[in-house]
């Protein structure tokens, strides 16, 4: 039983019929429905549509019969829509979407290629961490047709970045690849601004997702996306970021942080390494440090690494550790201890700024999203979508068009 073959490629006849078992002749699709199934490679036949149902369900941990409950089907409703026996209408869609916590224009396209090469199989025994993986990848792949639609539609251009930052083939000094982007940024020392900017500015586009999972990242042709964890402390958060960058100047096709094992395969090792130099470089921290540290006391300059460059506790001790400012036990010490509010505030006077609050994406996304609202090409709740609420629609700028939108 296929579906209609413009789904996903035209978007003026038979979609909505196709979605909902009532009779009756064609129907026009909203503008936005044909923003969010556009530039994409569409589910061609109800048992996909089904497969992909099914697999939500798993990854939200739900039975058959817990999923009919929140959507108000009987349980033979729910097995016959996941073996691609019954079609599902338009209005059970987006309670189903709803219902599994993933975006509605999931069940009606395919995963990209790299993706799914290596997801792991949902079965009901699976684990938490696989769950995690395949719920975040539906928000990556959310987040790549919203950042291909904008793309093709002229709103975002990616930014140009230094061939020499890229490196795809042969040995990589991660090292030398941090001070690299460092130095393609304008910022060879120093504290970095806001990550989604930072990493935007390398032609990586980011947001903040509300899924444990921490990161995971996808390459497309001239650029890349990446969601990861709005769950996890701001610093962990900023981490994350600059690890997914680092998958994103490697040109790894794919990458996902749930489920990585604890031992660290050797290229998670090379991002390891590059984060830390691209976050905290050396002659920052011995810059500190010298500036900081009194005789006995470490605890300021550590507290003033975490402030000024807003990564984690952790994160500064053990980049003072392995540059053999302190040693092993001192660490321990440190890490046992972790700094309150209170703390930053009496040694500082301030806190670290949190940084990827949900949501929060760069400055050329948010412009893009704002400059298609602007022109009309796409509704106020589109619009919201694109920002993921950042705002609202009362938010949204005024407009001059010369007729509204239908």
């Amino acid at each position: 039983m296929a579906l209609p073959a413009q789904v996903g490629t035209r978007c003026t006849l038979g979609l909505m019929q196709a979605f909902d078992r009532e009779r009756g002749p064609p129907r026009m699709l909203s503008r936005r429905v044909c923003a969010k199934i556009a530039h994409m490679e569409a589910v061609q036949s109800w048992d996909e549509v089904g497969e992909r149902i099914a697999e939500a369900r798993l990854a939200a941990d739900m039975s058959q019969g817990g999923l009919a409950s929140e959507v108000g089907l009987d349980r033979t409703a729910i097995v016959r829509i996941e073996a691609g026996d019954r079609r599902v209408s338009a209005l059970e869609l987006s309670r189903l979407a709803q219902a599994l916590g993933v975006p509605l224009a999931h069940f009606l396209s395919r995963p990209p290629t790299p993706i799914a090469s290596r997801r792991a199989a949902l079965e009901d025994v699976s684990d938490e961490a696989t769950r995690a993986s395949y719920r975040l990848d539906a928000w990556l792949e959310q987040h790549a047709r919203h950042a291909h639609w904008l793309i093709a539609e002229g709103f975002l251009t990616p930014p140009q970045v230094d061939p020499s930052v890229q490196r795809a083939e042969g040995q990589v000094d991660p090292v030398a690849l941090a001070v690299a982007a460092r130095s393609a940024l304008g910022r060879p020392s120093g504290p970095l601004g806001p990550m989604a900017d930072v990493v935007e500015q390398l032609g990586l586009f980011l947001t903040v997702v509300d899924e444990s999972a921490e990161g995971a990242s996808l390459l497309q042709d001239g650029y890349g996306v990446a969601v990861i964890s709005g769950q996890a402390q701001p610093g962990r958060r900023r981490w994350t970021a600059a690890h997914e960058l680092g998958h994103h100047l490697l040109q790894d096709e794919y990458h996902s942080d749930a489920g990585v094992a604890a031992s660290r395969d050797e290229r998670e090792q090379q991002i390891d390494r590059f984060v830390e130099w691209f976050m905290l470089p050396a002659q920052d921290v011995e810059r500190v440090w010298r500036d900081v540290t009194e005789a006995t006391e470490v605890r300021p300059a550590l507290l003033a690494m975490a402030a000024g460059y807003r990564v984690s506790w952790s994160a500064v001790v053990n980049r003072v550790r392995n540059l053999e400012l302190i040693d092993s036990g001192e660490a321990r010490r440190q890490k046992a201890n972790s700094p309150t509010r209170g703390d930053f505030l009496a040694v500082l006077g301030e806190q670290p700024v949190p940084d990827l609050e949900p949501g929060a994406t760069g400055k050329l996304w948010r412009k893009a999203v704002l400059s298609a609202w602007e022109t009309g090409a796409i509704t106020a709740p589109r619009a919201i979508e694109l920002l993921y609420g950042a705002l609202t629609v009362d938010e949204l700028p005024t407009r001059a068009l010369e007729e509204p939108l239908p």
